[in-house]
């Protein structure tokens, strides 16, 4: 029996050029990182030395601990399905912080006064809120896909512009 014959494009492999990111990006990379270590370190010891002390605490700071870290992957690589997956992080943690912020500004719930996210993170400076936000409007300024549309705008503006121009000029002769 004869090999079928594969009329499918031969796949040429791709490469990524873009330039690697420094300054901003680089440094919000580090906090989230360190952050979010610093967050789920001692969570997760404290729920592995006494895990009936505080369970449901103690797990939603692995979870934020985890989060940072994901978020700090997905500002890192800027890639479109990780940028999607930095948004999902980035409204979980939103989220987190508004619900459990307002659930211990109002007593509403007890035992929350340990999490992260307590009285809108007030225990470490208000970051577990800002920082979220600080990403959002990174990702959102470095959205590569914005970025070239806008490039194209200008240079759509600038072709019409230099056409003006030189359409002023000729009048003028």
């Amino acid at each position: 029996m004869p090999a079928p014959v594969d009329d499918r494009p031969e796949v040429r492999g791709v490469e990524d050029r873009r330039r690697p990111a420094h300054g901003w990006g680089r440094l919000l990379v580090v906090v989230f990182a360190v952050f979010g270590l610093a967050v789920l370190a001692p969570a997760a010891v404290a729920l592995v030395r006494t895990p009936t002390a505080a369970p449901v605490v103690g797990s939603i700071n692995v979870a934020v601990g985890l989060l940072f870290i994901l978020l700090a992957v997905c500002v890192a690589h800027n890639g479109r399905r990780m940028r999607l997956i930095g948004w999902m992080s980035l409204s979980a943690l939103l989220t987190g912080a508004a619900l459990i912020g307002v659930l211990t500004w109002t007593d509403a719930a007890e035992g929350l006064e340990a999490s992260v996210w307590a009285d809108g993170g007030r225990q470490l400076c208000y970051l577990p809120l800002l920082l979220p936000l600080m990403a959002a409007g990174w990702m959102w300024l470095s959205n590569p896909r914005r970025i070239v549309i806008n490039a194209e705008r200008m240079d759509e503006l600038g072709a019409t512009l230099a056409e003006r121009t030189r359409t002023a000029q000729s009048g003028r002769d």
